[in-house]
């Protein structure tokens, strides 16, 4: 299922998705934060042939969306949401990578608001959650613009094994209806 705001589409990856993803993913500012930052290009790869291949999962577990330019097609970013780790029914994490030079122009505001609408209204996602490196203030904007409330700080060690300090940041299904009426 293809989601749609007023500048973006949001859809399914396919393999020619392969170069300007890979952009995206080599950028040393925008991988700085992200679990992707070590990975080679073999790495790289297999992700985009393992969210490929989640299309097809009956049921559907993760969504991992090709952020597009709605006016031309043009790949700017990824965004993935899933269940999470801790398999607690009903409640979903995410993550999202936008390219460079699409920042501060709202695109991940935006694409954040349509996965947020179509978890809560289609899916019956029940609490999304998500955390940000605490050195990363403008994707804790991007989430509390969407209603995310600030919820802990999380000491850890990332998936490269550095130490890291991350912000937590949850809504639930309740408080965004609510905030939408």
């Amino acid at each position: 299922m293809n989601l749609y705001t007023e500048r973006l589409a949001l859809r399914d990856f396919v393999l020619s998705d392969w170069s300007a993803l890979n952009a995206i993913l080599t950028d040393p500012q925008v991988k700085r934060f992200m679990h992707f930052a070590a990975w080679d290009q073999e790495q790289r790869r297999d992700w985009l042939s393992q969210m490929i291949q989640e299309t097809s999962d009956s049921p559907r577990v993760a969504y991992n969306r090709a952020i597009t330019l709605l006016s031309d097609g043009h790949l700017i970013g990824w965004f993935g949401i899933g269940n999470t780790a801790f398999a607690e029914k009903g409640v979903r994490d995410f993550g999202y990578a936008l390219a460079r030079r699409f920042w501060r122009n709202g695109y991940m505001t935006e694409a954040l608001q349509a996965v947020i609408e179509y978890e809560f209204t289609a899916l019956g996602t029940r609490r999304i959650i998500a955390e940000c490196d605490e050195q990363n203030p403008a994707s804790a904007r991007v989430m509390q613009k969407n209603g995310m409330r600030y919820q802990s700080v999380l000491h850890a060690v990332d998936h490269d094994g550095r130490q890291c300090v991350s912000l937590h940041y949850a809504i639930d299904r309740d408080e965004w209806r609510n905030a939408r009426t």
